[in-house]
């Protein structure tokens, strides 16, 4: 006994179905498709590539350079650019700016180039087939300049560029479709390179670029250096007026409070320190005059020899008046040993000596009243400086507390004059050597006219779109394979559906013979004995027979499927058929009472069938039809009469069930066709009286998902499926799985076909 299946959900994805097998099959069964693709994509990409336009490549190189290059020092103004990444990307940036992109379009007069202003290659192809008119849009562009500008002018001079906009600038934006700047590596070096259709053009272009970069990094430069200059002078008008105002307010607090500057020191303070100088002096010269008048007074009067006075006075009248008397009284001295004391000539010296002596005493005298005047003038003088430098004190600490407010007023000013002389010295540096810029860049080579086309590469782009066709086609093989709604490999059905996988019915191609034999597909077994159709169904005959749970014992045997034109109804009188011819003793119900799609064509002069039976209660072998030939014992689903009653109800009904009772006992195998088992409830009602169901479902033709649901609506008759059939299966699917190269005979060969009477001449009703 087969165990009861158990079903996945339907929304779960489905798994198992891709195989190697399953991805050969499909590659060998649309080989046709693929290589068709294939040489499609190589034939379409060859013409697109011959039709595209040659473009040559022009590189320039241009090294960022961060090293000083001042002719001046103006690093406080604008500094130099620093060797790091981010710089460098910045400096790919501005390449690729709107102000260098307009410069080169407006110095090379690019606007006025086909290749930019005209029609790409999809624009003429638009214009070709008629989809467009011949006039780009881009024709339409406001032009910046009417007249093409002289390229030093343009380049060097302070020409300034228009207000369009790249992003609505139709040759902006082709001239940046064109150009690429990258750096090289994580050196210094930026790459520009430029793509057009003439090799000269590209690197006149991209040299252009280089220099119309480093030109605007010196204007730049020289605008920055300009901005600086004007703030600088705006800044120096400032402070001259805030420096002449703070000098003002110096001169009018000196002339309010009486300070004024002599060499560089107020003049208070430097006549507080002279006369403190001349106190200290008048305090010496008194000291040292009392001390001469009293040394000089006090030899006089004790009557100390002149020699003392003399050497006190240091007076050169004295002296000389000290060597006379010296002479004087040696020459008296020597008179008067010589002649005695009364000699006349001794007299006449002495009287010398006495003149001598007179004059000495009296110019000594004299001194020592000069010494005391002098003292006297000296102790008066300084007396005076004393008292005038008290008064000159007392009058300094007014003076000190104006010279703190001096200060401060000072300090502002020398402030403002320091930071005033430092801002000209700088502006006048800015403005001297504004036009002494050097850029930050240099080019290091120039860009030379390219021998060879960069674009397009029409080889790799042939190769790679042959290779993308083939991929293409593939995946669409792929695709078609594994997108069908039905079961692709008979051998998915185990995954699909969890069930065994019974057989493979071939698909039955319609011939000639189906004109002349409108019964051949329904007897095909019989037809055709050899043929593939009739080895699957024996493979199936075998599955049931095995499936007995006692050999031999009758079996009721359901043919059931999810949708109408599944094939049920042949699978069922094929099946019958091969049991007839066989010698089994085999019924052949048709169990669809609604459409009846069996009984017209086996039994089209049918008069009595399941439906009068059920309906009057009459018994099953008047309805039974035999077939003298093969043995085949069919029943119709109905005959002449109409149905009264709903077909569920009578196949419900107690009827249904004791026909069948009856009949086991007089065959080995019943069949039934059933109805199928979504659109109506028949076939569900069937199997609740059937031993084994047979479920049949289209290949690639009946979705999964339906067909899950058909056999979850069996409910607790699951466990009664016997298996799955897989009908209208191509034949070399069949021989592959069978591991044989089968070759159906096709169209059939009437000589070896069994000779039967046609639309059932030879089905009778069975005697009673």
């Amino acid at each position: 006994m087969h165990n009861e299946p158990s079903y996945r959900d339907e929304d779960e994805e489905e798994g198992g179905t891709i195989s190697l097998d399953r991805i050969l099959y499909a590659l060998r069964h649309r080989w046709r498709m693929i290589v068709g693709i294939t040489i499609l994509a190589v034939v379409m990409s060859a013409g697109v590539v011959m039709l595209l336009p040659s473009r040559y490549d022009a590189s320039a190189l241009v090294q960022i350079d961060p090293r000083k290059k001042s002719i001046s020092n103006l690093d406080g103004v604008l500094s130099n650019l620093q060797a790091d990444g981010a710089v460098v990307d910045s400096e790919e940036e501005i390449i690729r700016s709107r102000t260098i992109v307009l410069r080169v379009i407006d110095v090379l007069d690019l606007r006025n180039d086909p290749e930019f202003n005209g029609p790409t290659i999809f624009g003429k192809i638009l214009v070709w087939i008629g989809l467009s008119s011949a006039s780009p849009d881009n024709t339409n562009v406001a032009r910046i300049q009417t007249k093409k500008p002289d390229p030093i002018t343009a380049l060097l001079g302070p020409q300034k560029i228009g207000q369009s906009n790249p992003e609505q600038d139709a040759i902006a934006v082709a001239f940046l479709r064109r150009l690429k700047v990258t750096r090289v590596r994580k050196t210094l070096l930026i790459n520009i390179r430029f793509s057009t259709q003439d090799p000269v053009k590209s690197a006149r272009i991209a040299n252009t670029i280089a220099e119309v970069y480093l030109n605007e990094q010196l204007r730049e430069k020289q605008r920055a250096t300009g901005m600086a200059t004007n703030a600088l002078e705006h800044k120096l008008t400032e402070l001259r007026v805030k420096l002449a105002s703070a000098e003002s307010k110096v001169e009018a607090y000196k002339a309010k409070n009486d300070i004024f500057n002599s060499e560089g020191q107020i003049l208070s303070e430097k006549h507080l320190a002279r006369l403190q100088e001349q106190t200290v002096i008048a305090r010496n010269t008194t000291a040292e005059a009392r001390a001469k008048y009293l040394q000089a007074k006090t030899l006089r009067d004790r009557g100390i020899n002149n020699n003392a006075i003399t050497d006190v006075l240091e007076s050169h009248t004295v002296r000389l008046l000290k060597e006379q008397l010296g002479k004087a009284s040696g020459k008296h001295a020597e008179l008067r040993t010589k002649y005695g004391q009364r000699h006349p000539s001794i007299k006449k010296v002495r009287a010398e000596v006495d003149d001598v002596q007179r004059q000495l005493d009296k110019e000594i005298g004299r001194l020592v009243a000069n010494l005391e005047n002098e003292h006297e003038i000296s102790v008066e003088r300084e007396k005076e400086l004393t008292q005038s430098l008290a008064v000159l004190k007392s009058r300094q600490v007014d003076a000190r507390k104006a010279g703190v407010g001096l200060k401060n007023l000072e300090r502002e000013a020398a402030t403002s004059k320091q930071l005033f002389e430092a801002l000209l010295a700088r502006y006048k540096q800015t403005s001297e050597t504004q036009s002494l810029q050097l850029p930050d860049a240099r080019i290091v080579e120039q860009a030379d006219a390219p021998l060879f086309a960069a674009a397009p590469k029409r080889k790799q782009l042939v190769a790679l779109a042959s290779i993308a066709g083939l991929f293409a086609a593939l995946a669409l093989a792929l695709a078609l394979e594994f997108a069908t709604l039905g079961i692709g490999r008979p051998e998915d059905v185990e995954q699909v559906f969890e069930l065994s996988h019974l057989t493979s019915l071939p698909r039955i191609e319609p011939t000639a013979a189906d004109i002349d034999d409108p019964l051949r597909s329904a007897r095909l077994v019989i037809t055709e004995p050899t043929g593939s159709f009739a080895e699957s169904v024996r493979g199936v005959r075998r599955e049931i027979d095995l499936s007995r749970p006692i050999p031999g014992m009758p079996t009721v045997l359901l043919v059931a499927g999810s949708l109408p034109g599944e094939g049920v109804s042949m699978t069922a009188s094929n099946l019958a058929h091969h049991y007839a011819i066989t010698g089994n003793r085999v019924l052949l119900i048709d169990g669809d009472l609604r459409f009846q799609g069996l009984s017209r064509k086996l039994a089209p002069g049918r008069q009595i069938g399941l439906a009068e039976i059920l309906m009057q209660g009459l018994r099953p072998e008047v309805a039974i039809l035999r077939d003298a030939t093969t043995g085949l014992n069919f029943m119709p689903a109905a005959g002449n009469a109409r149905l009264t009653q709903p077909s569920p109800e009578l196949l419900a009904g107690p009827r249904m069930a004791g026909a069948l009772a009856h009949l086991r006992a007089q065959f080995d195998t019943i069949i039934i066709d059933s109805p199928p088992l979504l659109p109506v409830f028949d076939g569900r009602i069937l199997a609740d009286l059937a031993d084994r169901i047979l479920f049949v479902t289209t290949w690639r033709k009946t979705p999964k998902q339906l067909a899950k649901r058909a056999l979850k609506t069996l409910h607790v008759n699951q466990s009664k499926i016997l298996g799955v059939v897989v009908n209208q299966v191509a034949q070399d699917i069949i021989d592959e799985s069978r591991g044989i190269s089968y070759k159906p005979q096709s169209p059939i060969n009437f000589n070896d076909r069994v000779n039967i009477p046609k639309h059932g001449a030879n089905l009778h009703a069975k005697a009673a």
